[in-house]
C-alpha cells in the first residue's frame, strides 16, 4: 500500500485521538466537580465506590461490539477512571510487598496505576493498615486454584472488624529468570516464593531436576537475590521482569495453565448493591453433628448458590467452629436477609465480612 492511500486513514486516527482526548479531559473536569459534591457531605470517608465501578465497566462490556476484546476495553477504561479518580482524592492501596509481586500486579488491575501504592511485609501489616486509617483498602490474596486457601488472610478476617469491598482474580503465570544470561546447565540455584515453587515443580522436575530449589518470602526477594549472585536463576512475575531487569530464559512455567488466584480487596467501606454480587460470611457454630447441614439449609431453602466453603477451629472459642462462606447476592436482598436471620437463630454468632461486587 502507497504512503498516498495510509496517509488519509492516520489523518483519520489523528482526529479521532485528538477527540478523545478532549472527552477524557472533559470527564476529568466532571470528576473533579463530582469530588467536589461528594466532598460537602460524604468527610472522613473514601470518595471511590466499588459498586460504581463495577457497573460502569460492566455496562461498558454489554455495549462492546467492536475488534478491541472485552478484557482490552476494561483495561484501558480501568486506567482512565483510575486517572479520573486520581483527581478526586488520592487513594492509598495496601498490599503484599514487595514491589514485582503478583500481588502488586493484581493491585494494577483492580485499581489502576494511579494509585499510591503502599507494599507491606506481611499481610497482617496490610490489614493494620487499613484498620488504622493509613490506607483506604488493602489488597490480599484469599486463595490460588493450585495451592488453595492463604491461611493469614482468613486468620485476620476472623480477628480485625475490616470489611470485604471487592475481589479480583488475576491469572497466575510465571517466569524462569536470571540477573544476567548464563546457560541452563550451569545453573546452581532456583529462588522464589513457596507457592511459586510449588506451582511449578513438575516443570522444574522435568527440567532442572538437579538445581537446589531456595526459598524466599516472595517472588521479588527472589529477584533481587539473583541479581547479585551467579548462576541463579528465580521463578517471578511479568512484572519483576521489567522492574529488577531480569533475563528471561523461560515463559510461562507453571504446571496448570488455569492456575489463578483470588485476591480481595478489604476496607471500612460499605459497598451498596449492583447487579451482580457476592457475600461473604463468618459463622462460628458448636463443634456438634449436623452443625454445617444447619448453615446451608436456608441457601438452599432459596436457592442461593454458594462459591466457597472453609472450615477451622475457632481460635477464640475452642468448642466451636469458625465456616467461611462466600454466596451469591447482597446483604440488602430480601432473600439473603432471610437467610441471614435463620443462620443467626442456629448458630453462636454470624459476622458479614462484607457484601461486594463478583467479579467471577
Amino acid at each position: 500500500m502507497s504512503k498516498n492511500k495510509l496517509q488519509p486513514m492516520r489523518d483519520q486516527i489523528d482526529a479521532i485521538d485528538l477527540k478523545l482526548l478532549r472527552l477524557i479531559q472533559k470527564r476529568g473536569v466532571l470528576a473533579q466537580k463530582v469530588g467536589e459534591i461528594k466532598g460537602l457531605f460524604e468527610n472522613n470517608s473514601s470518595l471511590y465506590r466499588p459498586d460504581r465501578e463495577a457497573e460502569i465497566l460492566r455496562n461498558l462490556i454489554k455495549l462492546n461490539d467492536g475488534v478491541i476484546s472485552d478484557q482490552k476495553i476494561r483495561f484501558i477504561f480501568k486506567e482512565i477512571i483510575s486517572a479520573c479518580l486520581s483527581l478526586e482524592e488520592q487513594l492509598t492501596v495496601a498490599y503484599l510487598g514487595p514491589p514485582g509481586t503478583h500481588s502488586e500486579a493484581a493491585l494494577v488491575k483492580h485499581f489502576g496505576s494511579s494509585v499510591s501504592e503502599d507494599p507491606r511485609p506481611t499481610i497482617e501489616d496490610v490489614f493494620d493498615q487499613v484498620s488504622s486509617g493509613a490506607a483506604n483498602f488493602g489488597l490480599v490474596p484469599m486463595e490460588n486454584s493450585s495451592e488453595g486457601v492463604v491461611n493469614a488472610t482468613l486468620n485476620c478476617l476472623a480477628d480485625q472488624n475490616i470489611k470485604i469491598c471487592g475481589e479480583t482474580y488475576l491469572a497466575i503465570h510465571h517466569q524462569l529468570a536470571s540477573g544476567k544470561k548464563f546457560k541452563l546447565a550451569d545453573a546452581k540455584v532456583v529462588a522464589s516464593h513457596p507457592q511459586a515453587l510449588g506451582q511449578c515443580s513438575k516443570w522444574l522436575d522435568a527440567n532442572l531436576p538437579h538445581v537446589e530449589r531456595r526459598l524466599t518470602s516472595s517472588t521479588a526477594e527472589a529477584a533481587q537475590l539473583v541479581s547479585q549472585e551467579k548462576h541463579s536463576l528465580c521463578i517471578v512475575s511479568s512484572l519483576a521482569l521489567s522492574r529488577y531487569n531480569l533475563y528471561q530464559h523461560h515463559h510461562n512455567i507453571e504446571d496448570f495453565s488455569s492456575n489463578k488466584t483470588r485476591f480481595l480487596i478489604i476496607g471500612n467501606t460499605d459497598v451498596e448493591p449492583t447487579s451482580i454480587d457476592k457475600t461473604s460470611f463468618l459463622i462460628q457454630t458448636a463443634n456438634k453433628p449436623g452443625a454445617l447441614i444447619e448453615l446451608l439449609a436456608p441457601f438452599k431453602k432459596r436457592k442461593i448458590n454458594l462459591s466457597r466453603i472453609e472450615t477451622r477451629p475457632s481460635r477464640a472459642a475452642p468448642d466451636a467452629h469458625n465456616f467461611f462462606i462466600d454466596s451469591d447476592g447482597h446483604q440488602n436482598d430480601a432473600k439473603l436477609k432471610k437467610v441471614i436471620a435463620e443462620l443467626k437463630a442456629v448458630s453462636a454468632s454470624v459476622r458479614i465480612l462484607g457484601s461486594y461486587p463478583s467479579e467471577s
